[in-house]
């Protein structure tokens, strides 16, 4: 059993080898998404063991994924004698409980939403020939697409907001269960009768397929989906937050111009790679897949050059890699496993990942998005 002086040594430790003030570590965060690679776990497996005294195999971050997990085996405490009662150890209970269906009800234990759910971008749902849905990336506001330029006089677009915008503290459920939170609001204001069309910017891309999961389920059929600058989960990390951090430090991530990204931006981001780190998507069935799949990507990286960036990333990341350096003409990524026998087509806008919706770039999303919607 360590102390808690030991403890504290081995998280600092740790949080040098991956370059994080331990004082940032969250208990529900796992090794994995903090940026602790294979290779740099067991030298810091290695580390703790001959700076700290404690014996702690090379695995032990593996056996222990999250911080919560790994401090309570140190302070041998992930075995209680509760749960030893129980025949079975803490961790285990903790592995369980993730597994547990969600509740019925999606809104259990949720706080209301400080924003709306919704907001109208361009034309009248009431009166469209369609409707377009909108799903935000990791900072959570759809209103980003705000700045998009008029698309279609009889095409509506419509924003979808973060429950959780502004309360990014509050936001620990999974992807799929932010789909559940939107649902009802986009069922709410489509017409009835009418094929769903459903885009999402990165994150978005994920929750706008759960979202179609949710509504073919339902008996509903999706015509479109729009997928802008995603990578697919199937081959692609989450971003480690360690990366959030350096982006966040450079003014690469949700600044516009001199002014820097605002706090609570960072705190949903953060929130949302947390997320989509425990995510793992399955297929939709064939017959439910939508008739037509658009891609949107951007060519251009976050730096002209990493090395000369002074940014400090681990680019064997491929998610890192899919950020800061420049690409060539991507195309499904991986999506076409999660959407399979769609009609793919392709388009590349100009700008970064972090780009898309900032003046001139928005510009150049919109006519990409006048090209593959059709009235």
């Amino acid at each position: 059993m360590a102390s808690d002086e030991d403890v504290d040594k081995a998280l600092e430790i740790i949080g040098e080898a991956i370059s994080t003030d331990p004082s940032d570590f969250q208990d529900h965060e796992t090794w994995k998404f903090l940026g602790l690679g294979d290779l740099s776990a067991s030298a810091t497996a290695s580390d703790l063991k001959n700076q700290v005294g404690l014996d702690v195999k090379p695995d032990v971050f593996s056996k222990y994924p999250t911080v919560g997990e790994f401090k309570a085996h140190l302070k041998g405490k992930a075995e209680t004698s509760q749960s030893k009662a129980k025949g079975t150890t803490w961790q285990n209970t903790q592995n369980t409980s993730k597994q547990l269906p969600e509740p019925a009800d999606p809104w259990e234990g949720v706080p209301k939403p400080k924003v709306p759910l919704s907001v109208i971008l361009q034309g009248d749902p009431n009166t469209a020939t369609k409707l377009v849905f909108l799903f935000p990336d990791g900072s959570g506001a759809g209103t980003a697409y705000g700045t998009l330029p008029k698309i279609h006089d009889k095409v509506a677009f419509i924003g979808l907001n973060s429950p959780f915008l502004r309360q990014a503290q509050d936001f620990t459920c999974s992807i799929e269960r932010m789909a559940r939170l939107w649902v009802d609001e986009v069922r709410r204001l489509q017409p009835k009768g009418q094929k769903y069309v459903l885009g999402g910017w990165s994150a978005g891309g994920y929750y706008a397929f759960e979202v179609a999961k949710l509504l073919t389920a339902g008996g509903e059929k999706i015509d479109q989906m729009i997928l802008i600058d995603s990578p697919c989960r199937l081959i692609y990390e989450a971003l480690p937050e360690h990366v959030v951090g350096e982006l966040t430090r450079k003014g690469l991530m949700g600044a516009v111009g001199q002014k820097k990204a605002p706090e609570w931006l960072i705190a949903h981001f953060t929130s949302t790679v947390i997320s989509v780190d425990k995510y793992m998507p399955t297929p939709l069935p064939k017959d439910k897949v939508p008739r037509k799949v658009s891609f949107i990507w951007v060519k251009e990286g976050l730096v002209k050059n990493v090395a000369e960036s002074g940014l400090d990333v681990d680019m064997n990341v491929k998610v890192t890699r899919f950020l800061l350096e420049p690409r060539g003409d991507l195309k499904t990524e991986g999506w076409e496993v999660l959407l399979p026998g769609a009609k793919y087509d392709f388009h590349y806008m100009t700008g970064n990942h972090f780009q898309i919706t900032q003046p001139f770039h928005a510009d150049s999303l919109g006519k990409h998005l006048q090209k593959c919607i059709k009235p």
